[in-house]
């Protein structure tokens, strides 16, 4: 996970907000010790000086509801229609279907996949065969964390 972590963002970028920051949070001194080491370890093998922060967990909040499902969010379309399903905000934050579509979105997860669970993620039929091509066409060699939602 310390290796996801320090690959998804430049960790020698200095942050410009609290809000948006690159920080990890461990729950254990054991924890700590880990994140610590492999920040000293990615500083020498880089040469440049890490910033990243390593903070001791606190209590955890989640993010206001508008950020929750960013991707998701910005494809309209499935948006919507994951919506009348979950027309309660919370229900549909906390949804597996929501989570995995939200993913796809961002192109983890590849067409072969989807195409097995697709039909347990409550989109109609047309929105189905929307996202399989998305999925297969639009992150198609993608390598990364994620890329732009559909319009």
């Amino acid at each position: 996970m310390l290796d996801v972590f320090w690959e998804s963002h430049d960790p020698t970028f200095q942050n410009w907000s609290r809000q948006y920051r690159n920080v990890i949070f461990p729950l254990t001194k054991e924890q700590e010790s880990l994140a610590g080491n492999s920040r000293r370890q990615l500083a020498a093998r880089s040469g440049r000086s890490v910033v990243s922060e390593i903070e001791p967990a606190g209590p955890f909040y989640p993010a206001e509801d508008y950020h929750q499902k960013y991707l998701l969010r910005k494809a309209d379309t499935l948006f919507a229609e994951l919506q009348r399903h979950y027309p309660d905000e919370r229900e549909l934050i906390t949804s597996t279907a929501a989570a995995r579509l939200n993913g796809y979105l961002g192109c983890n997860g590849d067409a072969e996949i989807l195409q097995g669970e697709i039909g347990a993620l409550g989109l109609s039929s047309p929105l189905q065969k929307r996202l399989i091509e998305y999925v297969s066409a639009g992150c198609s060699g993608f390598s990364g964390l994620t890329c732009p939602a559909p319009e």
